[in-house]
């Protein structure tokens, strides 16, 4: 199998495939999506490959082995949004997608990035609303029917991107069209769609666009931002419900903690993730006061996310983790769980600044944390960093 890990792409007439049957059931089922489809990816278990070899069909240059019937069938409705519609193979073998769009044009590809772990790839930068019949085959005769997961997703520059803050894409597409090379996590302070953020996850932005778990991606522009602090103030058009902040005294030491958000965007789940733990420190690195240390495990992209108390409050905003190489270098000694989130107190100061009327909680009663997360859901999403 070829090394190179770009897309092969390449589109040929619907008769040169004669042995595929568009007209027949579906293997492993059929699903309706509409553009900005919740749950994204979509994950469906099959088996790969069967008795049809692509190699006889000297139309296109697309290799491997696959069954004669469709494995799986998508009917896709557009909307207004603007969405890419992508399709992935994942198995421990080589595999292959071909793909029949709406137009009746077929789409193959057996090499798309060994990196990831993805074999096969097919991406619709402006797919078309319609049936998409789809094959997940193998490359090799001898792998028929291995076990395949074949992910079906609108975030295919996210997982390529490995949806990380310091992603290193190159930022534009050869067409010119933005593209993802961040993200981190935000969260709604108003019911009028006023986020919060780190000043680090905006700053080299050119656009932002904001989603909240089963929704529409909307624009997101910045209204103010604090460096030093690294805070910024965005603005969207949508209606959220706005996460409160502690009113009940300052944070202790020891007490427990909640933080949601979006960590490695693309490779952990699309819904958010939450982890727990407690205020290791009241202050931040040299006694930084204007930050706190927390326990909670924290990735790239949770930046910007909130933290929570037991009683459903905003307390803090995630901001960074302990860099292990500076201290490695400079004691000897590598840091282990050591992260830092700005201290509520500096993000309404900063929030009243910019004339922001903030909601404040008036709950005294402790929450589970499943209850935590339900809420967390309706206010805190993604943010997508494109240039």
């Amino acid at each position: 199998m070829r090394s190179s890990t770009f897309l092969l792409l390449m589109a040929i007439t619907p008769a040169a495939v004669m042995a595929q049957d568009v007209s027949r059931d579906a293997y492993f089922g059929e699903i309706s999506l509409s553009a900005g489809f919740a749950d994204d990816p979509r994950v469906i278990d099959m088996v790969a490959g069967g008795s049809v070899n692509l190699s006889q069909a000297n139309q296109f240059d697309c290799n491997g082995f696959v069954s004669d019937a469709p494995d799986y069938q998508i009917d896709y409705s557009t909307g207004s949004a603007d969405f890419e519609l992508s399709f992935f193979a994942e198995s421990t073998v080589d595999t292959v997608l071909l793909i029949n769009a709406p137009d009746g044009q077929w789409h193959c590809n057996d090499d798309y990035s060994e990196e990831l772990g993805l074999t096969a790839g097919v991406t619709f930068e402006r797919p078309l609303a319609g049936i998409y019949d789809i094959w997940v085959g193998v490359y090799n005769e001898g792998d028929v029917y291995a076990e395949t997961e074949l992910y079906i997703t609108e975030l295919a520059s996210l997982l390529t991107d490995q949806g990380s803050e310091t992603s290193g894409s190159s930022g534009t597409a050869a067409n010119g069209s933005p593209q993802v090379i961040g993200s981190g996590t935000a969260f709604a302070v108003t019911n009028e769609g006023h986020l919060i953020t780190n000043y680090h996850v905006i700053s080299e932005c050119s656009s932002l666009r904001f989603q909240l778990p089963g929704a529409l991606a909307i624009e997101a522009t910045v209204v103010a931002t604090n460096e030093s602090f690294d805070l910024a103030l965005l603005k969207t058009d949508s209606t959220t419900r706005a996460a409160p902040f502690r009113t009940q005294g300052r944070i202790r030491l020891g007490d427990d903690i909640v933080v949601y958000g979006f960590p490695l965007l693309g490779d952990l789940s699309s819904s958010g993730n939450l982890t727990n733990g407690l205020v290791s420190a009241l202050t931040g690195l040299g006694d930084d006061l204007s930050t706190f240390q927390i326990s909670a495990q924290i990735q790239p992209g949770n930046s910007g996310g909130p933290v929570f108390d037991i009683y459903g409050a905003v307390v803090g905003v995630v901001v960074s983790t302990a860099n292990q190489d500076y201290f490695a270098q400079q004691s000897g000694n590598i840091p282990q769980n050591v992260n830092f989130a700005i201290t509520s107190d500096i993000t309404q100061s900063f929030l009243r600044a910019n004339n922001i009327r903030y909601e404040l909680s008036d709950n005294s009663e402790e929450l589970s944390t499943a209850d935590i997360a339900e809420r967390a859901q309706t206010m805190t999403g993604a943010l997508l960093c494109y240039r």
